[in-house]
């Protein structure tokens, strides 16, 4: 006769939240990351999203990651290039523990972006809103030293593609 055997398998770990993911930088170790450097103009948002498809096509991402990427990499890059005084910035995807980073760097420390509700006539204001959107989390923290921040945004990459 035949006994029937289960195996129990452990729960699944809670995802990281903002703040665990705000700190990922600094203490978890990276799979694979790239970066770029684009000049502060309005071509760079193109040229930030090209960076992102390469990437992407390298790293064997699925379409709906790269699509949410490319969306979150020019906004990233088109606040920077709109609202700061940069004369460049600097873009870096990096993944870890089946999370892919995107990040921004940029020369002015004064103004962290913030979740705004832009009106139905407005022209402007929904950048930070659709990272919210479509990002797992995001947040902005100024860089030490000479000045400049750092705006991120973190998607959760799908299960097959989580050991990149």
């Amino acid at each position: 006769m035949h006994s029937a055997r289960h195996r129990v398998q452990a729960p699944p770990a809670e995802p990281p939240g903002p703040a665990e993911l705000g700190s990922a930088r600094s203490t978890w170790a990276m799979d694979r990351q790239a970066a770029a450097t684009f000049p502060d103009a309005p071509e760079s948002v193109a040229t930030a999203r090209r960076f992102v498809r390469i990437t992407a096509a390298m790293w064997q991402l699925p379409g709906d990651t790269l699509a949410d990427a490319e969306l979150c990499m020019s906004e990233l890059v088109g606040n920077a290039v709109t609202h700061t005084s940069s004369s460049r910035v600097h873009c870096r995807l990096w993944s870890a523990r089946g999370v892919l980073f995107l990040e921004v760097d940029d020369e002015d420390r004064c103004d962290l972006p913030q979740l705004e509700q832009a009106e139905d006539e407005d022209e402007h204001g929904r950048g930070i809103l659709l990272i919210d959107t479509f990002a797992t989390a995001w947040g902005a923290v100024p860089k030490p030293g000479a000045g400049g921040k750092t705006v991120w945004a973190a998607l959760k990459l799908p299960p097959d593609r989580s050991d990149l």
